[in-house]
C-alpha cells in the first residue's frame, strides 16, 4: 500500500448562533490557510482527509488524540496551521517518525506582537512557545511570507522552507458571485477586517466626511473613521461578499516586523471581485502593487489624502487599476496555481 494520504487539522471553535444554537465553524487562518487549499485538493481527487472536530463520549474535543485512533499506514504527511499544542513537541514528532508520517507546518504570522495588540499576552503565553516548538521539528514549514520565512529560518530547525502564497478559489460562493458587471461611475471605499487593526486604520489620517465610505461594522471602525454606511460582521465562509459593496479596498498598516509578516491577501482579494487597492507602501503590499498602474500605494497622510480623494474625483481610474492588477496577478493568486507548489513538497 503507498503512502499518499495527507491529514490535515482544523482547529474547531464553537459559535452562537442568532437563534442561540451553537454551530462548529473555524477561523480565518485555517479558513485561507487549510481550509480552502486542501478542500480544493480534495474536489480534485487528492488524497486529503480534514480531522479536528472529534469528541470523546463526554464531549471533550479529541484534538490530535484522534490521530491515535487512524490507521497511519497509507499517511505520507500530518499538516496542521501555526501550531500544536502540546506538553512534549519532541516526542510528538518521534512518535510520527516511528509511524513513517512527516510533519508539515503552515505558518503565517510573527510570533511576536506589537504592545497594543489585544492578543500579545496569548501569544506571549501560550502562541509563541509553541509555534516555535513546532517548526524545529517540522520537516516542511509553509508560509505565504518570503519575510517571515526569513525570520523562521533563524529558528533551529532542520525544516525546508516553501513559500506558498494565500489564494482564491473563484469557484467557491466566497467570491463566486462575482460576474464582471462592477459600476465604476463612483468611488466607493471599503474596509474589511479583524479586531486588532485601529492603529493601522489612523495611519490614513483621512477625513472621509466628503466620501462614500463603507465599513465592517467591528471594533469602534466605522464610528472612528466616520463612515457613511457599515456592513455586518459574516462569517468566514461569507465575508467575502463584502467587497458588493465597494470598489475600492483600503489596505492600511502600521509598518513593523509583524505586518511585514503577513500575507496581501487582499490584493489576491481585490483581483477576483473587480475592486482596485489602495495600501501603505510597505510590504507585504510594496511587492504586490506597481503604484499608479495595479494600485496605489501611500507614503504617509499627504498621500493618502491625495490618493483618495484622485480616485473620488476621477473614478474611472478605478476600473484601469483593476484591469492592470487582474492581468498581473489573477492567475498566481488562483488557488490551483498555490496548490501546484504545495503539492511539490507533500
Amino acid at each position: 500500500m503507498s503512502r499518499d494520504v495527507t491529514l490535515v487539522h482544523l482547529k474547531i471553535k464553537e459559535e452562537r448562533q442568532p437563534d442561540g444554537s451553537m454551530q462548529q465553524s473555524i477561523g480565518g487562518v485555517d479558513y485561507h490557510r487549510l481550509y480552502v487549499p486542501y478542500k480544493r485538493m480534495i474536489d480534485k481527487g487528492e488524497r486529503v482527509q480534514f480531522f479536528g472536530w472529534e469528541k470523546d463520549e463526554d464531549g471533550n474535543s479529541l484534538g490530535y488524540e484522534m490521530l491515535k485512533q487512524f490507521d497511519l499506514s497509507n499517511v505520507k504527511n500530518l499538516v496542521i496551521g501555526r501550531f500544536a499544542q502540546l506538553t512534549n513537541h519532541k516526542r510528538f514528532k518521534e512518535w510520527l517518525t516511528e509511524r513513517g508520517v512527516r510533519l508539515v507546518v503552515d505558518n503565517d504570522d510573527f510570533w511576536e506582537l506589537e504592545n497594543d495588540n489585544p492578543a500579545q499576552e496569548y501569544y506571549k503565553k501560550v502562541a509563541a512557545p509553541n509555534i516555535m516548538a513546532c517548526i524545529e521539528i517540522a520537516d516542511v514549514v509553509t508560509t505565504p511570507s518570503e519575510y517571515l520565512r526569513d525570520k523562521m529560518s533563524k529558528l533551529r530547525t532542520n525544516a525546508e522552507f516553501v513559500v506558498v502564497h494565500n489564494a482564491v478559489n473563484p469557484e467557491h460562493e466566497n467570491w463566486s458571485w462575482n460576474k464582471g458587471d462592477e459600476n465604476y461611475s463612483e468611488a466607493r471605499f471599503g474596509y474589511v477586517g479583524a479586531l486588532g487593526h485601529k492603529k493601522d486604520l489612523k495611519t490614513m489620517g483621512v477625513d472621509w466626511t466628503p466620501y462614500n465610505l463603507n465599513v465592517v461594522d467591528l471594533g469602534g471602525y466605522p464610528e472612528m473613521l466616520g463612515a457613511k454606511s457599515t456592513m455586518p460582521v459574516e462569517n468566514i465562509f461569507e465575508y467575502g461578499t463584502q467587497y458588493k459593496e465597494f470598489n475600492v479596498s483600503l489596505c492600511p498598516v502600521k509598518s513593523n516586523i509583524f505586518t511585514r509578516c503577513k500575507s496581501p491577501l487582499k490584493v489576491a482579494e481585490a483581483v477576483y471581485t473587480d475592486t482596485a487597492v489602495i495600501a501603505t507602501d510597505a510590504t507585504p503590499y510594496r511587492e504586490f502593487i506597481e503604484d499608479g498602474k495595479t494600485g496605489l500605494l501611500c507614503k504617509h497622510h499627504l498621500d493618502w489624502r491625495k490618493k483618495v480623494k484622485m480616485l473620488h474625483d476621477n473614478p474611472s481610474m478605478i476600473e484601469d487599476l483593476v484591469e492592470a492588477s487582474k492581468e498581473k496577478w489573477k492567475e498566481f493568486f488562483h488557488i490551483d496555481t498555490q496548490n501546484e507548489i504545495r503539492k511539490q513538497v507533500l
